[in-house]
């Protein structure tokens, strides 16, 4: 099984002996070897050899640089990935037809569903009626979201209030079991912390299947375009924000392993300490490899991303095809 190999340690030096990345500090010498290695991820301050960098291209392993906050600064990735341009002819048709439009609402039908589901399996396994109400509540909207029609410019507005909608009672229900008062992504609160890093984290997991799957991540439906901004990844991510990173989360307070050693004062700011990187990284990372059942088959979360993205690409090449979002089953 690939891993991925995070690199957290202040001043490493990552470099290669053979068909080996080699990561120095003054502290220990580690060896991995690349064919164990799917993606290199790094998150403080260190440095990479031309060689360790050619092994990673040789090898289809990206190397990918995390902010602060768990959001991909840069990435390296071998040109040999990426598919057709047939793909992304596609892909820009189809935001001008009906099938960005279908794609869109499976995206944030798959994201609703996954609300839902996650609050009824809290509820039943906590017996909190209000969390069982909240998550029939939002079941609901995916029957108002798939009776939209239109071009995705002209139902974007109502598509982004009834997301919205769905999400202000998701995060209301999960404050009544988690430390914080809803969702705010320049919160200084744990949860916030918790989830923008974890959130990041996904990003790159994300805009990595697109990249796999041949699909332009700058060239979303949903999500409008703008300078800079990966709308497509923006898109998928949708369907994998509750089953990944908000269940990890859930299990990580609930297992009361979060504490104030995790996070750290950052200027005006409240960041994660090393160790509560250490702690989310190593989490998520669980997760993404945690097998589920998905279409008959036995398949960790990272490898459904990658199916789904390439579900994209399937749909859109040919459009007999149907698309659905990834539910995940509690």
């Amino acid at each position: 099984m690939q891993m991925m190999l995070v690199v957290d340690n202040y001043k490493t030096f990552i470099g290669k002996e053979g068909n080996r990345f080699v990561l120095l500090t003054e502290e220990q010498k580690q060896e991995h070897s690349a064919d164990q290695v799917r993606q290199i991820v790094v998150v403080n301050a260190s440095a990479i050899s031309f060689g360790a960098i050619k092994l990673a291209m040789e090898s289809n392993v990206d190397i990918v640089h995390l902010g602060r906050r768990g959001h991909p600064h840069a990435r390296v990735y071998p040109c040999t990935l990426g598919g057709t341009t047939l793909t992304r002819r596609r892909q820009l048709e189809a935001y001008y037809a009906e099938e960005g439009t279908y794609l869109a609402k499976q995206f944030i039908m798959a994201k609703i569903r996954n609300q839902a589901a996650l609050l009824r399996s809290l509820g039943k396994s906590r017996g909190n009626h209000s969390l069982l109400f909240s998550a029939k509540a939002i079941g609901k909207g995916t029957n108002d979201v798939d009776a939209l029609k239109g071009t995705i410019d002209e139902i974007r507005p109502k598509l982004l209030g009834m997301e919205g909608n769905a999400s202000s009672v998701y995060f209301g229900a999960l404050a009544g079991i988690l430390p914080f008062s809803g969702r705010d992504r320049n919160s200084k609160d744990p949860v916030n912390i918790l989830l923008n890093y974890g959130y990041g984290m996904l990003y790159g997991e994300i805009e990595r299947a697109c990249v796999i799957a041949g699909l332009d991540p700058y060239l979303g439906f949903m999500h409008t375009d703008r300078y800079g901004k990966p709308s497509m990844t923006l898109d998928l991510i949708e369907e994998f924000r509750q089953p990944i990173v908000d269940r990890t989360l859930v299990t990580l307070f609930a297992q009361k392993q979060i504490e104030d050693a995790d996070f750290e004062a950052h200027g005006d700011s409240r960041l994660l300490s090393r160790q509560g990187r250490e702690k989310i990284i190593k989490a998520v990372l669980e997760r993404l490899s945690q097998k589920v059942q998905h279409n008959g088959k036995q398949m960790g979360f990272k490898e459904i991303v990658v199916e789904q993205a390439r579900n994209v690409t399937r749909f859109l090449l040919d459009r007999k095809q149907e698309y659905r979002g990834f539910t995940s089953r509690w």
